[in-house]
Formats: C-alpha cells, sequence, structure tokens
C-alpha cells in the first residue's frame, strides 16, 4: 500500500505581505513612541503642564499591557484575516483622531483607542508570518517584523519629530496614519484566508500560562528587556557623563541604532539555526554587553562600544523570544501567548525606567548602569537554561500543562 501524501508544507509568507508586515510594524513602533519628540509642541497646543503629555505615553503603553491579553483570550476563534484587518483599521481610525484631536482629552482617547490595539495588531502580523513560513526560516519572518519596529525607533521617531517641528504636531500622527492607510490597503489585497484553528478559545486558553516553555520564555523576555534597557532607556545621561556634547549625542545614537538593527537580523537567522541555542546565546550576548558597556564607559569611544553592543544583543534577542513563544504555544493558545509574552516585555521596561532613575537620583554614576542591569541578566539566562532544558527533555512525549 502506497504511504498517504504528507501534508503540505508552507510555501512562504509572499513578499508584498511580507513587506505589509513590516511597514505596519514601522507605523505602530513610530506611534508608540513618537510622543517623546513633540511633547513641547502638544504642551503649548493645549496649554496643559508637560507633565500631562507625558501621560499620553503612559496611558498607551498602560492599556497595551492589560488590552492585549485580554483580546487575545476573547478573540482566539476569529479567522487572523479578520483579527488583522478590524484592529488595523481602527487603529487608523484612531489616529486619524489624534491628527485631528480638538483638545487634549480627545487626544488621549484616541492613545486610549490605539494602545489597546498595538499588541492585537503585532501578534496577528507574528502568528500569520509563523504559520505561512517554512519552519526553518520562522525566525528570519518574525525578525522582520521586529525589525521594522526598531526602524521606527531609529528613523521613524526622528521624521516625525521634524514634519512636526516643520508644520505642527499633527502632521506627525498623519505620517502614521498614512502609513496604517497603506498597509491597511496591502493588506486588503495580499492577506489569506487563513482559517485554520490556531487553538483553543475562552478560559481553557489559559492553561497555556501553565506551560513550563511558554511561561519560562515570558519570563526570559521581561528579564531582559529589565536587564538591557535599564541601561538603554538612559543611553543620552550614559554618553554625556564621558564629556560629550549635547549636539554629538544624536548622531552617536546612530550607531547604536545601527547595531540594533544589525542584531534583529542577526537573531533571525540563529533563531532558524537552533532555537534553543540562539535563545541561550543572545541572553548570554546582552550579559556580557553589559558588562563591557560598564567596563567601557570611561571614555566617549568605549561607551559608544558599549551601547552599540547592548543593542546589538538585546534586539538579536527578540526573534528567538517570540518564535520560542508562538511555537511552544502553537496548538493551544498562540494569540494569548505572544500578547502576555509583549505585555511582560513591556512590564520589564517599566521596571527598568524606574529603576535605573531611582539609581541615578540616589548618586549611582550613570557608567554603573550597566552593572545594575547584568543582574537581571544573570537570573534570565538562568531561567532559560531551565526552559529549555526542561523543553528537551519532554520533546518525544507530549509537554505537560
Amino acid at each position: 500500500m502506497l504511504d498517504s501524501d504528507p501534508a503540505p508544507r508552507p510555501a512562504g509568507v509572499p513578499r508584498l505581505l511580507s513587506s505589509a508586515f513590516i511597514l505596519g510594524a514601522f507605523a505602530l513602533g513610530t506611534s508608540e513612541n513618537v510622543i517623546a519628540g513633540v511633547v513641547p509642541r502638544l504642551a503649548e497646543a493645549f496649554s496643559v503642564p508637560v507633565s500631562n503629555i507625558g501621560l499620553l505615553v503612559t496611558a498607551y503603553a498602560g492599556v497595551a499591557v492589560i488590552a492585549g491579553p485580554i483580546l487575545a483570550l476573547l478573540t482566539a476563534r476569529i479567522p487572523l484575516r479578520v483579527l488583522t484587518l478590524l484592529p488595523l483599521a481602527l487603529y487608523g481610525a484612531g489616529t486619524l483622531l489624534a491628527v485631528f484631536a480638538p483638545s487634549f482629552p480627545v487626544l488621549m482617547a484616541a492613545r486610549i483607542i490605539t494602545g489597546a490595539l498595538h499588541t492585537s495588531v503585532l501578534v496577528a502580523f507574528m502568528l500569520t508570518a509563523i504559520r505561512l513560513a517554512p519552519e526553518n526560516q520562522r525566525g528570519r519572518t518574525v525578525g522582520r517584523i521586529t525589525l521594522g519596529l526598531g526602524v521606527a525607533t531609529v528613523i521613524g521617531v526622528p521624521i516625525g519629530n521634524a514634519l512636526a517641528e516643520a508644520w505642527g504636531w499633527q502632521w506627525a500622527f498623519a505620517l502614521i496614519a498614512a502609513l496604517i492607510t497603506l498597509t491597511l490597503v496591502i493588506m486588503i489585497a495580499v492577506f489569506p484566508d487563513e482559517r485554520s484553528p490556531r487553538g483553543e478559545a475562552g478560559w481553557g486558553s489559559l492553561r497555556i500560562l501553565t506551560r513550563g516553555s511558554v511561561i519560562g520564555g515570558v519570563a526570559t523576555s521581561a528579564l531582559a528587556g529589565l536587564g538591557a534597557m535599564t541601561l538603554l532607556a538612559f543611553a543620552v545621561p550614559f554618553l554625556a557623563a564621558t564629556g560629550v556634547p549635547e549636539p554629538a549625542v544624536a548622531p552617536l545614537l546612530l550607531i547604536y541604532g545601527a547595531a540594533c538593527l544589525a542584531g534583529n537580523v542577526l537573531g533571525g537567522r540563529l533563531a532558524d539555526r537552533d532555537l534553543g541555542r540562539a535563545l541561550l546565546s543572545t541572553l548570554t550576548g546582552i550579559g556580557l554587553a553589559l558588562v563591557a558597556a560598564g567596563l567601557l564607559a570611561g571614555t566617549t569611544i568605549g561607551a559608544v562600544i558599549g551601547l552599540a553592543l547592548v543593542g546589538l544583543t538585546y534586539f538579536a534577542s527578540f526573534p528567538p523570544l517570540n518564535t520560542w513563544i508562538a511555537t511552544h504555544a502553537d496548538g493551544v493558545a498562540p494569540d494569548l501567548a505572544l500578547a502576555v509574552n509583549s505585555s511582560a516585555f513591556n512590564i520589564g521596561i517599566a521596571v527598568a525606567g524606574s529603576l535605573g532613575g531611582i539609581a541615578l537620583d540616589t548618586g549611582l554614576r550613570a557608567g554603573h548602569l550597566p552593572y545594575l542591569g547584568a543582574g537581571a541578566l544573570v537570573i534570565g539566562v538562568l531561567v532559560a537554561v531551565v526552559t529549555t532544558k526542561a523543553r528537551t527533555s519532554t520533546r518525544l512525549g507530549a509537554e505537560p500543562t
């Protein structure tokens, strides 16, 4: 008797769809961070204190942390095409609301709407990319999406700030609205009607949070964010402490930005070779880079090199971490797992910002911040070792939940 035909292998992500994922991630990353560069203009336009403008950042991030997992829990049975296009359209509407906001409360409402949809859109991008990509290309495929987020920080935010300076703060949001609209148009044309089930729906899907390989990956994401961002969130004072004049800081940060983008590409390739090894090597790399940054912090050249090394290794961890979590949650609740991971990642960043700020306020030198972050990476590497070893030991059988 002839064997039955094997299941068809994924053909890969169509190039135009992959470009739309990158463009959409670029738009979301720009939207998330652009407020920082237009704070003075917004405060002047709405006659509110600068501290109130900071709430626009807090609202976006805070709502994203909470709404992401909740929406993932409620939408697990919705086809990926609908789950991508509808939130993307609503995100565009929320951004247009920001463009034409007549008052600060309306702008705040726009930020809340877009923040609530941020994680859902990115998770849909990643899940679709992973499901369409061959197994040996998943890391690179996820890496292209996180590359869009990285490029947004390096290029999108400065462009938004330049538009705001030239023509008014509304133009920064108009740029984002245009990018979202273009992404939506492309996706309407080429997004596949993929209806195969992704896993469980409802409260039963919460059991994914008891799966060791998933919750270990989530904890590792939080610790990596906490450790690396303890330095990266304070890159400017870290460089300034070496005597860099203020006008020279921005050009030097471009070197750091280029290293981040290179790290993202590297991480995708490492993940496709050996996912578990990529996880351990990138996390170990972050820890070593932080120690190196501390040792090199005495000179400007050393500080730039240290900052670039941390950016390189940190961004290299994104593709392995996201691919690991999505892969090991497949069949149960990959949407929820990725959303929880995004929330944990942002919580780690928030704690890093507070921890670094408190440390500087109590007299810690900016050059010593890397050592503070390295402690979190020691724990992160230990968690990753336990997670990958436990997964290896259960690979031939069903993973306990």
